[in-house]
């Protein structure tokens, strides 16, 4: 209780004063999951292909390029197959990444999409995305495991090895086929 004056008056009143503490709730959360874009944002990521008034990235040798009009309907219908095709490789290379962690043993917790709100990271990319949780630090195994030089190292590996076999996996598919090359004239 603090006393105050007022004039020729007192009075007393009651303040809290509010103590801190760490207070930890227990976490059983674990695993990795890995996140694509909605489905349901396909407007989104196709608004993000055709910006054409607003780029504010760097200018280089490349800016005699043109970007697509976003009100020519050709283009938008391209830009929609080029954006379920995004979603098929970000499907993919998620995937992958999933499949990399459980084969450490770690918990796979799935490759998922955020319908209800969208990841703007994700959607606002002209190219195939993928958002990785690689843990939970509110669980107090999996933060020994994140923090540590072991599991950090692991979780690289595990992340680089999807994207070199989804890169394989990319160039094997571009890769001319016997029947696309020409007979040599020997």
């Amino acid at each position: 209780m603090k006393t105050y004056k007022k004039g020729k008056k007192t009075y007393k009143k009651t303040t809290w004063v509010y103590q801190y503490e760490n207070v930890w709730v227990e976490n059983k959360a674990r695993g990795t999951e890995t996140y694509i874009w909605a489905v349901g944002k396909n407007d989104d990521k196709v608004n993000s292909m055709t910006k054409s008034n607003d780029y504010t990235g760097e200018i280089d040798s490349t800016s005699t390029l043109t970007l697509p009009d976003p009100s020519d309907p050709t283009e938008k219908a391209r830009m929609l197959i080029y954006t379920q095709n995004y979603f098929r490789k970000s499907l993919s290379l998620a995937d992958m990444v999933q499949t990399e962690f459980t084969n450490q043993g770690r918990v796979n917790r799935g490759v998922k999409q955020r319908n209800d709100k969208g990841i703007w990271v994700l959607q606002a990319t002209a190219m195939p995305s993928i958002l990785i949780e690689i843990g939970f630090i509110s669980n107090k195994e999996e933060e020994e495991y994140l923090v540590s030089q072991a599991g950090q190292a692991e979780i690289v590996k595990n992340i680089v090895s999807a994207f070199v076999k989804y890169k394989e996996r990319l160039e094997l598919k571009s890769a001319p086929t016997t029947e696309d090359t020409p007979a040599k004239a020997f």
